[in-house]
């Protein structure tokens, strides 16, 4: 590995910068101290901007080492820090690192966390030379899976009861990605922010799964195609992911509201007699129905 320390990067929209001092206040502010953005969080929620302190001097202390990364998630409109990103040596035998995030809520839902990760590992795997690099999460935490999946990590697996947060033990699910072991993989990582684009990769595995569960028979022509209107399929979906419909009621339902949240109401049955006046034939006081079976 050609370790290089927490170098400045740079996306679209936001600067990814190694932390100073002077941005504990903001960094309490927008996260540190936020149960919800900490819900999911191995470190304790801080309570004072002294805990806030202690840990970005350990942080600046160690920017001197070359292997710690640590950024700063910058926001290049207001220079205000929103976030922090990691990437934590996992085995410099293996050449592996896992990655961590943590983003204002503020922030959430608009892509941000997805366009940093992209350019960090752009920067791990072409000029840190990582081959491997990992990331979990929570189970109950879906949402940090979305971003994971999006700059082209795969889902390897959800081991049990195997991690502490904030929210008490918890299952977690891990994701990778290995550098040049699946070409979609490291093209998404290089094209940076574009990773964004595309949260799920449509493989010739996952074609020749539908094109048998379709029964159909696919030119190569067609393959081709259905690839690449499968991928922008897939990019709308995750336009329509990044909107925030927390709290947003539905404007139609299949079924009308007062049938489907109809409760269930005990009444007195009507006259047998006015039930049966209309039916093709009765006897001993209900409905006669021909055999189904002679």
């Amino acid at each position: 590995m050609n370790h290089l320390g927490t170098k400045t990067l740079e996306t679209p929209r936001l600067r990814l910068r190694r932390f100073t001092m002077e941005d504990a206040p903001k960094m309490y502010e927008n996260w540190a101290s936020d149960p919800e953005v900490t819900k999911y969080m191995p470190w304790p929620t801080h309570t004072s901007l002294t805990d806030t302190e202690s840990v970005l001097a350990r942080w600046v202390a160690e920017y001197e080492k070359p292997d710690r990364y640590e950024w700063c998630l910058e926001l290049k409109e207001t220079g205000e820090p929103i976030g922090s990103m990691g990437a934590y040596l996992r085995s410099e035998k293996a050449s592996s690192v896992e990655v961590g995030y943590c983003l204002s809520r503020k922030y959430w839902h608009k892509g941000l966390t997805s366009e940093a990760l992209a350019e960090v590992i752009r920067f791990l795997l072409h000029e840190v030379e990582v081959k491997r690099i990992e990331a979990r999460h929570d189970v109950s935490n879906p949402h940090s899976g979305d971003v994971m999946k999006k700059c082209g990590l795969r889902y390897e697996g959800t081991r049990i009861q195997v991690g502490w947060n904030n929210s008490g033990i918890h299952d977690e699910a891990w994701y990778g990605l290995v550098a040049d072991r699946e070409g979609t993989q490291s093209q998404r990582a290089e094209t940076g922010s574009e990773a964004s684009e595309h949260k799920v990769i449509v493989t010739n595995e996952t074609l020749a799964q539908l094109e048998t569960l379709a029964q159909l028979e696919l030119t190569p022509e067609e393959k081709a195609q259905a690839k690449k209107d499968l991928g922008e399929m897939f990019s709308y979906i995750d336009k329509l992911d990044e909107l925030d419909t927390a709290g947003t009621e539905p404007m139609s339902h299949v079924f009308p509201l007062y049938n489907v949240f109809r409760e269930d109401v005990v009444e007195q049955m009507d006259n047998r007699e006015a039930i049966l006046k209309n039916a093709p034939a009765c006897r001993n006081g209900s409905f006669q129905v021909p055999n189904t079976l002679e």
